[in-house]
C-alpha cells in the first residue's frame, strides 16, 4: 500500500501550537510502522513555508529517504481570510490533488484538515476530480460546537463550513480522544466505523527534571517567579481557555494561600494579549505581582516548569484532547482540570475534576490541593502513573491498523485522472473547468492565469522527464587537463550517450556561485553540434529532480548556499562527489587560500548535501572519520557512497596533438628502462623523494630514464626551479608539463614502469591506466593505492629518497631476472562501467 502523508499542519500557523507537534509526532511513529509492514510511505510539503521545510526534512529523513518527502508548488496570497484569495485558493487546492494523485497513492492522510484561514495552506479533500481515499486527523469540532463564539464572523463560517462538508468526505477519521470521536458521529452523522479514536501522546522528553535549587532559582528568577506557583500552559489564546474564571478563582482563594503563590501563565503572546490578561487581573483585585505572564517557553524550560511547579491547573472549556496537561502529568506535576468534553480521559481521576464553568468550583479545588499536602501528594503519583498509558507508538499502530483495514475494504475505484492526464496542459484546462461553475470566488486576473500555468508545470514531474543536472562549472571555464577534468569530461560523456537513464541529463555552471545556467553552448561544442543562437538559460527544476556536483568547484562557496538551499527545498535532491579530503587534513600542503576555500566547501556539503559520493572506499572512511567529528549532526542525515573511476582514455573525449620533439623523446625512453611519474607537482605528490631517489640512482652508475608527465603546482618554486636547469634535463629526465591525451597513450607505452610516490590520492588513476599498457608498478603503501592495485604491484615505504632509491633498486634487480610484479591481472573499470556505479549511488534509496 502506498501512503502519501500531507504534513502541512507541521508547517501552517499551526506548527507552534499542539496541533503542530501531534501531527509530527504521529506522522514519525506511523512512518516508521508502515514501513517495518513494507507499505511505501511518501510525505508531501507546501513550498508557500519555505522556513519549515529543511527542519522537517532533516527530522524525516531517519525513517524514509530524502527522495520520498516531496514539495509541491501552489499560488501564494490563498489565505482564506481575504476573499479576493478564494480563486487562488481553489487553484491551489486541486493543484495539491493532482499532485497527490501523480503518485497514484492507496491513502492520503492529512494531518491537519482545517488549516488556510490566515496562512497559505492549501488543504481540501475532493476539490477536484481525483478520487483517492483519504483518512484525516480529528482533533476537535469546536467552531461547530460553539458556533456563537467561533463562528460569528460570516467569512470564517463559510470558510469553516466547507472544511466540515470536505471533513464528511473522508474515508476514515483519527479521531484524537473519544469524546472527539462521538462529536463526529453524533454533530456530523459520520458512520462509527469511519471513525477510530487514536488517541494522543506525548515525547518521552517531557519527564521530571532534577535541579540544584541553585538552578531552579536561576531559571525562575528569569520568568520572575519568586514564590511557589501555580502553572497553566493554555496552549493558545481561545475563549474557551476559561483566562478569566482561572484568575478569578486564584484571586478567590484563601488569602494565606494567594499571597504566598504566584499564577504563571507560560504562552506566547501575541499583541493585547498581555494587556488582556492584566486587565481580567485589576478586575478581579488580583495583584499584579501576583500573575505571571511568561511569554514564548522553550520545551526545555517548559518541562523544567512542569517539574517546578506547585500545581498545574487546566480550566478549558473544551479540548478536542488537552496535550498540556498530559505533559505536565509526565513530568511529575499534579494536575487538576476541567470535567468537561475529553479532559477527564486526559486526566483520568475524577477527584481532580472542576466545573469549568464556576470560578468558586475552580478556586475550591486550587484551594484544596494547595493545602492538603496528602491529595497533593496523590495527585503527583496518579499523574506518572496515568501519564505512561499514552504512547505515539499505540497511538500510531491504531491509526496504521485502521488504514490497513479500510483499505482493505474500500471499493473506491480509482479515476483514471489519479495517472491521467500526462499533460500539463490538459491538467490546467481541467483546474479551470472545475472551477467555472464554482460561485462566489473572485475572477481570476491575467496574472493568475499565467501562474497556474507555471505552477501545473512546476509540480508535474512525473509528466516531463525528471532532469540529472551535472555540475561542470570549472570545466565550462577552463579544461585544466587535470585528472579530476579527465573524470568529468569521461563521465559527463557517459552520460549525455545514455540512452537508457530515467532523466533528462542537463550540464549546468555556476558563475561566481550564481544561479546555474544550462551549458548548451558547452555541450554543443562537447558532443561536436551546432552551436545554439540563443545564450545559456537559466536552469529551471522541480520536485524529483537530481543534482550532481561532479566538477570540484570548491571556489563557488559558501556563496552557492543560498542557490542549493532553494533547489533542495524545492525538491531537488543535491549529491556532491568528493575526490579528496588533503586541503582539510594535510592543510600544509596547500595554500592558506585553499584550505579555507575547502573549510567553507565541506562545511556547505554538509549543510546543504543528501549525498556524498566518494571516488573510492578509501576517500569515504576519511570522509566518514572528519563528518563523525566535524558534523555529527548531519551525518545522521547525510548518506554517503562511493564509486570507483574508470580507466578508457578513448572514452574520455582524448585531446590529440603530438609536440614537434615527441619523436625523439619516445625513441629516447623506449630505448632504455624508462620509469614514469603522471601526476601534477605538488607537495602530496612526493617528487622531492621521487626526484632525490633518481638522483641517487644516477649517481649509483644506473642507466634509467625519468618521465614525469605533469604540470607545475604550487608550493614547489624550489624543486621546479631545480627540474628546470638540470643537467639530465632532456637526457634521461624529461617532463612533459601539459600533453594531449595521445601523447599520454604513447608514452604509456614506451615505459616500463609506473611510479606513484604520492603520500595521498583520492583515487589513483595512473595505476590502472599503467595495468591498461602492461606496465609495472612501483606505489607507495597507502590505502587507496591498496585498494586499487592489490597484488599486482610493488610497494614501498618510508619519505627519504634512499628509501625510494632502495625499493626502486629491488624492482631494477627484480627486472633483470623476469621477476618483477606484473600488473595484467588488475581489475579496472571501463568510464561506462564507473558512471553505472555513480548513477546507482546516486539513485539508491537508503533505509537509514
Amino acid at each position: 500500500m502506498r501512503i502519501v502523508i500531507d504534513l502541512q499542519g507541521c508547517q501552517s500557523d499551526s506548527r507552534s501550537r499542539g496541533i503542530g507537534r501531534y501531527s509530527l509526532s504521529l506522522a514519525q511513529n506511523m512512518i516508521k510502522q508502515l514501513v517495518y509492514r513494507d507499505h511505501d510511505v511518501w510525505v508531501i510539503l507546501s513550498d508557500n513555508f519555505p522556513d519549515t521545510i529543511e527542519p522537517l526534512r532533516s527530522v524525516l529523513l531517519d525513517r524514509i529517504p530524502a527522495e520520498k518527502i516531496l514539495v509541491f508548488k501552489v499560488p501564494n496570497e490563498i489565505a482564506g481570510v481575504r476573499p479576493e484569495n478564494s480563486w487562488r485558493m481553489r487553484v491551489a487546492e486541486q493543484i495539491r490533488e493532482y499532485f497527490i494523485a501523480a503518485l497514484q497513492p492507496d491513502y492520503i492522510h492529512v494531518s491537519s484538515l482545517f488549516e488556510g484561514w490566515g496562512d497559505d495552506a492549501a488543504l481540501s479533500i475532493g476539490a477536484s476530480n481525483n478520487q483517492m481515499d483519504t483518512a484525516v486527523t480529528l482533533y476537535d469540532l469546536i467552531p461547530y460546537v460553539l458556533d456563537d463564539i467561533y463562528l460569528q464572523d460570516e467569512q470564517f463560517k463559510a470558510f469553516y463550513l466547507r472544511k466540515v462538508d470536505q471533513l464528511k468526505k473522508a474515508n476514515l477519521l483519527f479521531a484524537i480522544s473519544e469524546h472527539s470521536r462521538t462529536e463526529a458521529i453524533e454533530l456530523l452523522d459520520i458512520d462509527p466505523d469511519r471513525v477510530v479514536n487514536i488517541s494522543s501522546a506525548i515525547e518521552p522528553t517531557f519527564e521530571p527534571v532534577t535541579m540544584t535549587q541553585e538552578a531552579g532559582s536561576e531559571l525562575l528568577s528569569g520568568y520572575k517567579i519568586d514564590m511557589p506557583f501555580v502553572l497553566y500552559v493554555p496552549g493558545g489564546f481561545d475563549p474557551r481557555k476559561n483566562f478569566e474564571r482561572l484568575i478569578q478563582a486564584f484571586a478567590q482563594l484563601p488569602a494565606t494561600v494567594r499571597n504566598s503563590h504566584q499564577l504563571v501563565v507560560a504562552s506566547k503572546l501575541y499583541e493585547g494579549h498581555r494587556e488582556m490578561l492584566n486587565v481580567l487581573a485589576t478586575v478581579h483585585d488580583l495583584p499584579i505581582r501576583q500573575m505571571v505572564l511568561t511569554d514564548y517557553v522553550s520545551d526545555k524550560d517548559l518541562i523544567a516548569l512542569y517539574s517546578l511547579c506547585t500545581l498545574y491547573v487546566f480550566p478549558s472549556i473544551h479540548e478536542g484532547f488537552g496535550l498540556p496537561a498530559l505533559e505536565a502529568m509526565a513530568c511529575g506535576a499534579p494536575v487538576i482540570g476541567s470535567n468537561t468534553t475529553s479532559i477527564p480521559e486526559v486526566i483520568g481521576l475524577e477527584a481532580a475534576l472542576f466545573d469549568p464553568y464556576s470560578a468558586d468550583d475552580i478556586s475550591s479545588k486550587m484551594c484544596h490541593a494547595l493545602t492538603d499536602e496528602k491529595f497533593l501528594a496523590s495527585l503527583r503519583v496518579h499523574a506518572r502513573a496515568h501519564a505512561k498509558k499514552f504512547s505515539w507508538e499505540h497511538s500510531a499502530a491504531i491509526a496504521v491498523e485502521a488504514l490497513e483495514l479500510a483499505h482493505e475494504k474500500s471499493v473506491i475505484e480509482k479515476s483514471t485522472s489519479n495517472s491521467e492526464p500526462r499533460d500539463c496542459d490538459q491538467v490546467a484546462r481541467n483546474i479551470l473547468n472545475n472551477l467555472e461553475f464554482e460561485l462566489n470566488i473572485t475572477k481570476p486576473s491575467t496574472r493568475d492565469l499565467s501562474m497556474l500555468k507555471e505552477k501545473v508545470n512546476q509540480n508535474f514531474p512525473v509528466i516531463r522527464q525528471r532532469q540529472l543536472f551535472v555540475d561542470i562549472s570549472q570545466l565550462v571555464t577552463v579544461d585544466a587537463k587535470s585528472g579530476i577534468q579527465r573524470v568529468v569530461r569521461s563521465i559527463l560523456l557517459e552520460l549525455l550517450t545514455n540512452k537508457e537513464l530515467e532523466f533528462s541529463v542537463v550540464p549546468v555552471y555556476s558563475q561566481a556561485g550564481k544561479m546555474f545556467k544550462q551549458a548548451m553552448a558547452f555541450k554543443a561544442e562537447f558532443l561536436g553540434l551546432e552551436k545554439p543562437s540563443k545564450e545559456d538559460p537559466y536552469i529551471a527544476y522541480s520536485e524529483g529532480d537530481v543534482f550532481i556536483g561532479l566538477d570540484l568547484t570548491a571556489h563557488l562557496f559558501p556563496v552557492l548556499n543560498k542557490v542549493l538551499e532553494q533547489m533542495r527545498s524545492s525538491g531537488v535532491v543535491i549529491n556532491y562527489v568528493v575526490y579528496d579530503l588533503t586541503p582539510l587534513v594535510n592543510p600544509e600542503w596547500h595554500s592558506e587560500g585553499t584550505a579555507r576555500v575547502f573549510i567553507d566547501w565541506i562545511d556547505s556539503l554538509a549543510k546543504y548535501s543528501d549525498r556524498l559520493i566518494c571516488i573510492s572506499k578509501s576517500v569515504a572512511d576519511d570522509v566518514r572519520v572528519y563528518m563523525d567529528k566535524h558534523y555529527p549532526q548531519q551525518m545522521d542525515r547525510l548518506d554517503l557512497k562511493y564509486f570507483h573511476l574508470g580507466a578508457d582514455i578513448q572514452s574520455s573525449v582524448p585531446t590529440d596533438g603530438m609536440p614537434s620533439d615527441s619523436g625523439q623523446i619516445l625513441e629516447t625512453v623506449e630505448n632504455a628502462i624508462s620509469f614514469l611519474a603522471v601526476a601534477t607537482i605538488e607537495p602530496r605528490k612526493g617528487f622531492n623523494q621521487l626526484f632525490g631517489a633518481f638522483e641517487l640512482l644516477w649517481q649509483q652508475g644506473h642507466d634509467v630514464n625519468l618521465v614525469i608527465v605533469g604540470k607545475a603546482g604550487w608550493n614547489v618554486d624550489a624543486l621546479i626551479e631545480h627540474l628546470r636547469v638540470h643537467p639530465e634535463l632532456g637526457k634521461r629526465l624529461f617532463w612533459l608539463e601539459s600533453i594531449s591525451d595521445e601523447y599520454l597513450e604513447k608514452i604509456y607505452d614506451a615505459c616500463d614502469c609506473l611510479v606513484a610516490a604520492s603520500e595521498a590520492e583520492g583515487f589513483g588513476l595512473p595505476l590502472i591506466e599503467a595495468a591498461q599498457h602492461s606496465l609495472s608498478i612501483i606505489a607507495r603503501d597507502i590505502p587507496v593505492f591498496r585498494e586499487v592495485a592489490g597484488d599486482s604491484a610493488h610497494y614501498f615505504s618510508g619519505l627519504t629518497a634512499s628509501e625510494l632509491a632502495s625499493s626502486l633498486d629491488e624492482w631494477l634487480s627484480f627486472k633483470k631476472l623476469g621477476r618483477e610484479p606484473l600488473s595484467d591481472n588488475m581489475n579496472w573499470l571501463t568510464w561506462e562501467q564507473s558512471t553505472i556505479q555513480l548513477v546507482d549511488a546516486i539513485l539508491v534509496n537508503v533505509e537509514k
